[in-house]
């Protein structure tokens, strides 16, 4: 089965393969496993969760949605000094756009959202997240905060 992956559109069973479809390319779609209507909704939510208690700098809930293993290796406190530089912004408007599966516990969420930083026209950025199972529950994987500009650090 080939995977058709559209702008909002999560992840979809096409119902033939196209005859131009290549035998690697149908290989290579199938390996990716389909979201089942409840797992894209779980995921949905926890990414808009995320991102709510970024936009309000609820520092507890945001750290409370990353990944065990982060959590067990970083604590509270020396995240929240990392925390405090993200969320130097104000954020509105957030949503996610679409959630791609790479494994069946792993996914990629684009979320799409409005900055508003200090003295500067806001405008709308996307980020990508990954999200993955542990114990039947979805979580934020934590990634080092990126400079926005090449070089810049």
């Amino acid at each position: 089965a080939l995977l058709s992956l559209e702008p909002g559109v999560v992840a979809k069973q096409s119902a033939a393969a196209p005859s131009t479809a290549s035998r690697s390319a149908v290989k290579i779609a199938s390996d990716v496993p389909l979201l089942s209507a409840a797992v894209e909704r779980a995921v949905s939510a926890r990414a808009k969760e995320w991102w709510t208690a970024r936009e309000r700098r609820d520092h507890q809930r945001i750290y409370a949605l990353y990944e065990p293993a982060y959590r067990r290796k970083v604590p509270f406190a020396d995240f929240l000094k990392e925390s405090a530089v993200r969320t130097r912004f104000d954020l509105g408007d957030i949503r996610v756009e679409g959630i791609v599966p790479e494994t069946a516990d792993r996914v990629r969420v684009k979320v799409n959202m409005e900055t508003r930083p200090a003295r500067l026209p806001a405008g709308r950025v996307t980020a990508e997240d990954i999200w993955v199972r542990v114990s039947g529950q979805w979580y934020k994987v934590h990634e080092d905060a990126r400079p926005p500009f090449p070089g810049n650090r």
